[in-house]
């Protein structure tokens, strides 16, 4: 099972790993990248969990935009672009709002 093989412990971690992944990272970068997809998870799905219905309020849904925006501006490795950040941030807010959109 990839989600085993790849050293994750949920979906949802390879999942953000899969969004963040780009082509010609070295070991060490995809080190890092899987740290931050685990990181990441664990802060929104805290935040998630802290709020009622985290995708009905505007500031709810920018404080979260926030989470996902400062862990991707501090953690990843320097071969991504200020514009790669902002459309990785934004890829990951939209699969967030979809798999966790239901909860309460």
């Amino acid at each position: 099972m990839r989600l085993v093989r790849e050293g994750f412990k949920s979906d949802g971690e390879l999942s953000l790993y899969d969004l963040l992944l780009k082509d010609n990272l070295s070991k060490s970068e995809v080190k890092k990248l899987k740290d931050v997809a685990i990181e990441l998870l664990a802060k929104i799905k805290g935040q998630l969990a802290s709020i009622d219905h985290p995708f009905d309020k505007t500031t709810t849904r920018a404080a979260l935009i926030i989470t996902i925006r400062d862990v991707l501006w501090q953690e990843l490795p320097e071969g991504y672009s200020e514009d790669s950040i902002n459309y990785y941030c934004d890829t990951i807010y939209n699969y967030v709002r979809q798999r966790y959109g239901g909860v309460a």
